[in-house]
């Protein structure tokens, strides 16, 4: 019985250096490529969240923690850019907050848009998802994933 448990263990502790030693070739091949070694994820693009926000300091910190784990498990480039419609509640004092514990790209831009959809950033190749949150009416209905 023990042996069988010593050679369970072995071969679970060779596969996991396998996993890691092929991790850490393309890490260095992608270094070597001058990429960035986050995106060796074949097939995985660059996505562009924009969250656009009008007063809404109650759910715009769940979603920025929803895509910022997103980003962390997809190990993925994420990008987000916030248009905030001149909010006047504390959507802004939060996002600035949430700003220094996130691993995203975030830029936020302020003022005042036009009813309707405003004029959103050029894709540059990047998938682009848009979550409104002036038009959704429940979070489970935000489109997280690409």
């Amino acid at each position: 019985m023990t042996a069988h448990l010593v050679w369970i263990l072995l071969i679970y502790g060779v596969g996991a250096a396998v996993v890691h030693l092929m991790y850490i070739r393309q890490a260095v091949q992608a270094y070597h490529n001058g990429e960035d070694s986050r995106t060796i994820s074949p097939g995985h693009r660059a996505t562009r969240y924009i969250v656009i926000t009008s007063n809404d300091g109650d759910r715009v910190e769940w979603v920025m923690r929803s895509l910022n784990i997103l980003a962390w498990l997809h190990r993925r480039p994420l990008h987000v850019t916030v248009l905030d419609d001149e909010s006047m509640d504390d959507t802004l004092p939060i996002l600035t907050r949430l700003l220094r514990y996130s691993h995203m790209e975030v830029s936020v831009i302020s003022s005042r848009f036009s009813p309707g959809n405003p004029v959103l950033p050029k894709s540059g190749g990047e998938k682009q998802v848009v979550i409104d949150l002036r038009t959704v009416k429940s979070l489970a209905d935000a489109p997280f994933v690409p």
